[in-house]
């Protein structure tokens, strides 16, 4: 009489249940080996066809009917709606309002630059005729020792030219101060703007105008 196989679905699903309990991997050599024999054959369709059983017990203990999933997804898309429009009107507002925080910066410091150009020109054209009075001035000069027949003469041009430079020197000294404070000005609105928008430092920022042409009328004597 034959032997009665020992690989039968029963003890198949037995140890296969038993390895599941204990943590462990559910393998055919694994099976095979608390098992106790038989042929890998055997084992393999028996232990995929427990596999199977697992998962469709699994599929049925979780299974949701469908009016609840009908809800949870009307839930799910009414949620999503509304946490869209509600960050695309923050989304709107904070774009407006940027707008204007940039429409009006742009404005002011328009303005802050046509008054500091204004007054770099006249600066400029200040320091042009200083120039120019220096040179004849230092021409006078020259031609004194050779003509002492003109002497009183260019002694009364000398005096009047260094009056006029004086003026100068005073008119250049007063755009240089309106000069100075455009750029204290400037520097103020680079300041506010910066602590407003969490920028750079705004003391690391050049003011415009800051650079050459600010020598006083003695130093390029």
């Amino acid at each position: 009489m034959p032997r009665a196989s020992i690989l039968t679905s029963e003890n198949v699903a037995r140890a296969a249940s038993e390895l599941l309990a204990q943590g462990k991997p559910v393998t055919n050599a694994a099976v095979h080996e608390l098992v106790g024999g038989g042929s890998m054959s055997t084992l393999a369709p028996l232990l995929r066809a427990w596999r199977e059983e697992q998962r469709r017990v699994t599929r049925e203990e979780i299974e949701v009917p469908d009016a609840v999933m009908e809800q949870l997804r009307d839930l799910a898309m009414r949620l999503w709606r509304e946490a869209t429009e509600e960050a695309q009107t923050a989304t709107d507002a904070l774009r407006r309002d940027m707008t204007d925080m940039r429409t009006e910066a742009e404005r002011q410091y328009a303005e802050l630059l046509e008054d500091l150009r204004g007054v770099e020109a006249e600066r400029d054209a200040a320091n042009d005729m200083l120039e120019q009075v220096k040179a004849s001035l230092a021409e006078l000069e020259d031609e004194k020792s050779s003509l002492s027949e003109e002497l009183n003469k260019l002694r009364a041009q000398q005096s009047a030219l260094q009056e006029r430079c004086g003026m100068l020197e005073a008119a250049k000294t007063e755009a240089d101060d309106r000069a100075t404070r455009a750029d204290d000005r400037l520097t103020e609105f680079f300041r506010r703007m910066r602590a407003e928008t969490g920028g750079a430092d705004p003391d690391t920022v050049e003011p415009v105008g800051s650079g050459e042409g600010k020598r006083s009328p003695k130093s390029r004597g």
